[in-house]
């Protein structure tokens, strides 16, 4: 499981000139891979919370909105719903 915990240089990132999302849904968590629930990720930064799954982060979508060339701020638009009659 060590390939998981790879460090890259900077050169090989592209970190779409955002900051590090210690929120991210992406990021493990910090007991992940451990075998006795201790922590295999500290952060840098102290008092943060990392590796949660519930929603996506600010920067998350920030990226996403970036990487399919969507307006960076504002609103999205509501979803589309669809009605089927039947010819009964």
């Amino acid at each position: 499981m060590e390939h998981n915990f790879v460090k890259f240089n900077n050169s090989f990132v592209d970190t779409l000139n955002t900051s590090y999302d210690y929120a991210s849904v992406m990021h493990y968590p910090a007991n992940a891979f451990s075998v006795n629930n201790r922590s295999t990720i500290v952060p840098l930064q102290p008092n943060v919370t990392i590796g949660q799954r519930v929603n996506l982060s600010s920067i998350d979508i920030l990226e996403v909105r970036i990487l399919y060339n969507c307006p960076t701020s504002g609103v999205t638009l509501p979803p589309t719903t669809t009605t089927t009659t039947s010819n009964e």
